[in-house]
């Protein structure tokens, strides 16, 4: 069964473990959110009917049972709980794709009198927080500041209501609520006090409450831009924490983005990275977690120079794009345009995206990938942060050690999106599949979809990668590679395109890890930041997207 969202690289889950098994044909679910607002087959205003144990939302209501002692019931099909429910939700039986709006969107009522202007501009709010350290001078601040200044002029011409702040930062913070008036600037002891810039930052906000958007404002954002000067060390981590928590301060409550740009390793006042410090990883972590309550992607730019090997802190920092949704960057200020014109045109399709697929007690999650860029996860529910539509994820199942367990002629699995869309309407995709068992090994193989299973390599590499263990990265691609060639030969050329195309996924990313090292080696780039600016592409690498990838190749080579 092939979903608008939901795949698999099996037909049928065999009734046996197989001597590759792991390697060449695990059970795989790929979750690609490219038609995650198409339209279903049913969308419905009500809430759904769950399993009060699991989670796993009914769908055939043949199911419910009415017992004159207890009510109107089900037995869940995936954890087996017995609820009870209220006759009077049930509905028509439900499709294999159905919509749920679980939170539709509050018509605001007319203004009072004591509304401000922050509470009644409509639109997201962008802040850009931006290093002017010394280390900034010359092209490094100039590309920067070229940049955001084309930001501001495509924010006025294409998106007039979004409404923006500009932090700057070097041994102290600089605060631009407004182009007009000055920035309020922290500096000395208060920048290791989250407590101190909080108490600071929501009494500022109290007292100036006008916020207009960059369609009035644009010119002035650009004069203020254009004067920005380069100055002392990286107070990156406090700068931060002001831009996160204006998210959380302001009354509108505005969802919106954020983007870091630094060309050095914080090292002034809280976060500080230029050691190993447990509790700097603790502050990012957390600040992630701020920003993902508040609905707000996090884009990191570290901007580099040949030769500079300035470390960053991307493996932490990376963190923040992680979480929320966003991307990491290292770049040179040349790509430096090239890199806000990405950002700028990059449209999510939801935010707040939360995952979950949900197996019956006999099938574990074995593994996840292309969710997080430093890390391999087993945990059914996911929060993603926003999504675009070229994200892809994977996920690997344990089929059950013993079949006889499982009573239903078909195993099901459910997969739940929960999402916030454009409107601000929060959204629950449910899907549903059903698998049937098999003996046959030969028919198990030959139509067991290889791509899926390069893909999942790919970004289990990219993770590795990212954690700057390219060695490991490489041999994990390459073993998978000779494995898949000698079982491609044992097959007799059944099921040549899947693996022949896999093959050719797995060739190009190992030639990729190869050109850049060399890069690295020549440049003499952070190695660790450029890795995980790397790590992170690779990662979350989608199968369209190599696909998309290996055709422009081909086509430069003709050329």
């Amino acid at each position: 069964m092939i979903l608008q969202i939901l795949n698999r690289s099996f037909k049928n889950f065999l009734n046996k473990r197989l001597d590759k098994q792991e390697e060449l044909y695990p059970y795989i679910y790929s979750i690609y959110f490219k038609n995650l607002t198409t339209k279903t087959k049913k969308r419905i205003t009500t809430e759904p009917i769950k399993c009060s144990q699991c989670g796993a939302v009914l769908v055939d209501f043949k199911e419910i049972i009415n017992d004159p002692n207890i009510g109107a019931s089900f037995k869940c099909k995936f954890c087996g709980t017995l609820n009870a429910i209220s006759q009077e939700h049930t509905i028509e039986n439900l499709p294999d794709d159905i919509d749920f709006i679980i939170e539709d969107v509050v018509e605001k009522s007319g203004q009072t009198q004591n509304t401000t202007k922050i509470k009644a501009t409509e639109g997201e709010l962008y802040i850009a927080v931006i290093d002017i350290s010394g280390s900034m001078n010359g092209a490094k601040i100039e590309a920067v500041k070229q940049s955001l200044v084309q930001t501001i002029r495509d924010f006025k011409v294409n998106s007039q209501t979004t409404k923006f702040i500009l932090i700057a930062f070097e041994s102290s913070v600089y605060y631009y609520l407004r182009y007009e008036d000055s920035p309020l600037s922290f500096d000395g002891d208060i920048l290791f006090s989250t407590d101190g810039m909080k108490a600071e930052l929501r009494k500022y906000l109290k007292e100036n409450t006008f916020l207009g958007s960059i369609g009035e404002f644009a010119d002035g954002w650009i004069d203020i831009v254009k004067n920005l000067r380069s100055m002392d060390m990286t107070a990156l981590g406090p700068a931060l924490f002001m831009a996160a928590a204006t998210f959380e301060l302001l009354e509108s409550k505005s969802s919106g983005r954020l983007t870091l740009l630094t060309d050095g390793l914080a090292n002034r006042g809280i976060g500080n990275l230029s050691g190993p410090n447990v509790s700097a990883e603790k502050f990012y972590e957390q600040m992630a977690d701020l920003c993902n309550a508040n609905n707000v992607v996090v884009d990191v730019v570290g901007v580099s120079s040949p030769g500079d090997n300035n470390e960053m802190g991307l493996q932490t920092l990376g963190k923040l794009t992680d979480n929320t949704g966003g991307n990491l960057y290292l770049i040179s200020s040349q790509e430096m345009e090239a890199a806000f014109s990405e950002l700028r045109q990059r449209k999510y399709l939801g935010k707040d995206v939360k995952v979950r697929l949900i197996t019956p007690k006999d099938i574990e999650i074995k593994n996840i990938t292309g969710a997080y860029s430093s890390k391999h996860v087993k945990d059914p529910e996911l929060n993603l942060g926003a999504v675009t539509e070229d994200r892809e994820i994977y996920i690997e199942l344990n089929p059950p050690k013993n079949f006889k367990s499982i009573k239903e002629e078909e195993i099901p699995i459910q997969l739940q999106v929960e999402y916030k869309d454009a409107d601000g309407r929060k959204r629950l995709r449910v899907m549903n599949d059903r698998i049937s068992v098999t003996d046959d090994e030969k028919t198990f193989k030959t139509s067991y979809n290889q791509e899926l299973n390069a893909m999942m390599n790919i970004q289990a590499a990219g993770s590795e990668y990212y954690s700057g263990k390219a060695t490991k990265s490489k041999k994990r691609l390459k073993t998978y590679k000779k494995n898949l060639m000698n079982e491609m030969a044992s097959l007799g050329g059944v099921s040549q395109n899947s693996f022949s195309k896999s093959i050719d996924f797995i060739d190009d990313e190992i030639n990729e890890i190869e050109e850049e090292q060399d890069t690295m080696q020549a440049q003499a780039a952070p190695k660790a930041s450029y890795m995980a600016s790397k790590g992170q592409m690779r990662s979350r690498m989608s199968r369209e997207l190599k696909e998309l990838k290996i055709k422009k190749k081909h086509e430069d080579e003709t050329e």
